[in-house]
């Protein structure tokens, strides 16, 4: 299978119109573009997936419910929809996607570098049982439900990041700000 091709992104985000191999822009450094889908039910739980211990970032914590990289030629809906198909094993439509965020992430790439990217941060409602997800086992190891009051307080504590993804914390925070209102209002 070829590598993945993705767009480089300015200081602002826009696409340069350089296109790499995903490799070349993580040992490069260069700014590129991602998608975080928060998938939550009505209860105000989020669904969490527990990333693969051989991940290069963040490996073997909990993060974000779907995450991926935006591929060369591709929209953000387009990423998101491919994730969650990918990921967990799920099919949706543009519709049930909610954009919450743009932000700038920059996660640690051991030994020595840094991973830029610019995320779009998107809310997913849905009512899923998490033992009947197909998950992609090269990417995660597992996946649960946690109410976000948990996952927030979890996050407060000292050493939180052996545990959670230590991302940009607007990557939370706006998605259940905006989850929290959502299920205030229905």
């Amino acid at each position: 299978m070829a590598e993945e091709l993705i767009d480089v992104l300015d200081e602002h985000g826009n696409k340069t119109g350089v296109v790499l191999p995903r490799s070349e822009v993580h040992e490069k450094e260069l700014r590129h573009a991602s998608v975080f889908v928060w998938i939550y039910n009505s209860k105000g739980e989020v669904l969490l997936q527990h990333r693969a211990k051989d991940k290069k970032i963040f490996s073997d914590v909990w993060d974000v419910s779907v995450a991926g990289h935006i591929t060369a030629g591709d929209e953000p809906v387009e990423a998101a929809i491919r994730e969650v198909s990918e990921e967990i094993g799920i099919a949706i439509n543009p519709s049930e996607l909610i954009q919450v965020d743009y932000t700038f992430d920059v996660a640690p790439w051991p030994p020595d570098k840094t991973h830029p990217e610019f995320c779009w941060v998107y809310i997913l409602q849905k009512e899923l049982d998490p033992k009947k997800l197909a998950i992609q086992y090269d990417e995660l190891s597992a996946v649960r439900l946690e109410s976000i009051d948990a996952l927030e307080a979890a996050r407060k504590q000292a050493g939180h990041e052996k545990i959670y993804a230590n991302r940009n914390t607007r990557i939370y925070d706006v998605a259940f700000a905006e989850i929290r209102k959502r299920l205030h209002e229905g």
